[in-house]
């Protein structure tokens, strides 16, 4: 690893929308959750079955955690976003392939980092939603969609890995 090749990778005007996005939703969900504080039952629901359906119940203040999880986990991967020569990767990492690689595995990152902070700020709206009693679970779809985002990203690099290396 000290012999890979230190590159800065920078990011395109879309990242950096993307980037703005993600944390915009994170704040706003964290906004929400302060402005409906007031209203929110003592009892929320911290955990979900697979079909969506609140499996546990839990206290009010654990409604905090996600948005607050979820710009922690944004944070490290932004950090870790700066530093693709220490990451782990599925091909062997030469001065030929470095660019690419690099290249492939931040966007990778970047797309995990900004799918999770949706999805937290998605969880804590909802949750919020659920604990009033506006909705009674998660949306079916909701689950699927973000599984398929996070492991389709998942097989598309290491395709890209591969192919590019």
């Amino acid at each position: 690893m000290e012999q890979r090749p230190r590159i800065r990778i920078a990011k395109s005007v879309v990242q950096r929308g993307f980037d703005g996005v993600g944390v915009l939703l994170l704040f706003l969900s964290l906004v929400y959750l302060l402005l409906e504080w007031s209203s929110v039952p003592d009892r929320v629901p911290i955990h979900f079955a697979a079909r969506g359906e609140v499996d546990t119940w839990g206290p009010k203040i654990s409604l905090i955690l996600l948005p607050i999880v979820g710009l922690i986990l944004w944070s490290a991967l932004a950090i870790l976003e700066r530093y693709p020569h220490v990451y782990n990767y599925i091909v062997n990492i030469t001065k030929g392939n470095a660019e690419l690689q690099y290249r492939s595995a931040v966007l990778f990152i970047h797309f995990l980092k900004n799918t999770i902070a949706m999805l937290f700020a998605y969880l804590t709206v909802e949750s919020i939603q659920i604990a009033k009693g506006v909705d009674k679970g998660l949306a079916g779809w909701v689950m699927p969609l973000f599984l398929t985002m996070i492991f389709g990203a998942i097989i598309i690099y290491m395709v890209h890995s591969f192919k590019w290396r």
